[in-house]
C-alpha cells in the first residue's frame, strides 16, 4: 500500500516567508523524484500549485518548502501527496496553527558593573510580518563548556529582550555558552529552534567574600597564638615575681 511508506507528515511555518511540510520514509529514496506534493489556498479555485520535495538533513526524511505570497490568519491550505504519480496522502493544514517561529538573532553578552553578565538579542521579525509586536516570551538556557548537560533554563518574561546572569549561578575560572529561544503567545504550537550560541568567561579573580572568607580563619589562629603566648608570659612572669 503506497500510503504505507509515508509516515508523520507535519507542517509548520515561521508565518512570515515560508510554510515547511516533511514527512518520514521507510527505506532511503530520492524525494524530488518520488514524490510531488500540490497545494491550494482551500475555498479558492485556482489550480493546485506543485511543490518538488528535497530530502531532509535527516535520514529517511523528505522536506517540501512553500514560499507564499502572504499569510492571514484562518487561511488554510489543501495539500495532496503524490507518490509516483498516485495520490497517497491528503491533508490540511492552517498556518496561523502551526506557528514555529524563527529564533532570535544576535546574541550578546557583556559583563556589568555588579559581576552579573547581560545576554541580550533581537527579533528575527520586522514590519509588516504578523508576527512583529506580537507578545512573545523567551528562554534562556546558559552551560559550563567542560559540562554541557549541567543545564540552567530560565523562563523570560513577556517582551524582555535581556536577561542577566548573575555571577553567584556560575564557578569563577569556567567558560560558559549562552542561547535563547521564543514562543509567541498568540500563536503557541511552537518554539523556535535554540538560537546561535554566544560563548563567555567568567574570570577567576579574588573578592571581597573571598578575603572575608580567609580573613576569619586566620584572625582566629592568630588570636589562638596570641592567647598562648600571653598564657606562658604570664606564667613565667609569675614565676620570677615568685
Amino acid at each position: 500500500m503506497a500510503a504505507g511508506r509515508v509516515q508523520e507528515f507535519a507542517c509548520f511555518t515561521d508565518y512570515d516567508k515560508e510554510l515547511v511540510c516533511h514527512w518520514k520514509v521507510l527505506a532511503p529514496m530520492n524525494c524530488s523524484k518520488e514524490f510531488l506534493l500540490y497545494y491550494r489556498k482551500e475555498f479558492f479555485p485556482l489550480p493546485n500549485s506543485v511543490c518538488v520535495p528535497e530530502n531532509g538533513k535527516e535520514s529517511l526524511k523528505c522536506t517540501c518548502t512553500i514560499c507564499p505570497d502572504y499569510f492571514v490568519s484562518g487561511l488554510t491550505y489543501v495539500l495532496a501527496l503524490q507518490y509516483n504519480g498516485t495520490d497517497m496522502w491528503n491533508y490540511s493544514v492552517t498556518p496561523a496553527l502551526v506557528v514555529k517561529p524563527r529564533a532570535p538573532k544576535n546574541l550578546a553578552i557583556e559583563e556589568v558593573e555588579n559581576g552579573n553578565f547581560n545576554l541580550s538579542w533581537e527579533e528575527s521579525y520586522s514590519r509588516p510580518s504578523m508576527l512583529f509586536g506580537q507578545p512573545v516570551i523567551h528562554e534562556v538556557k546558559y552551560w559550563r563548556k567542560q559540562h554541557p548537560t549541567e543545564v540552567s533554563v530560565k523562563a523570560i518574561k513577556y517582551g524582555a529582550k535581556s536577561f542577566e546572569i548573575t555571577a553567584s549561578s556560575l564557578k569563577r575560572g569556567y567558560g560558559y555558552v549562552a542561547s535563547v529561544r521564543c514562543n509567541y503567545t498568540d500563536y503557541p504550537a511552537y518554539w523556535s529552534e535554540w538560537s546561535e550560541e554566544v560563548e563567555f568567561y567568567y574570570e577567576y579573580r579574588v573578592t571581597a567574600e573571598d578575603i572575608l572568607q580567609m580573613a576569619l580563619p586566620v584572625s582566629c589562629i592568630l588570636i589562638m597564638a596570641l592567647s598562648v603566648v600571653c598564657y606562658f608570659c604570664f606564667i613565667r612572669v609569675k614565676k620570677e615575681w615568685w
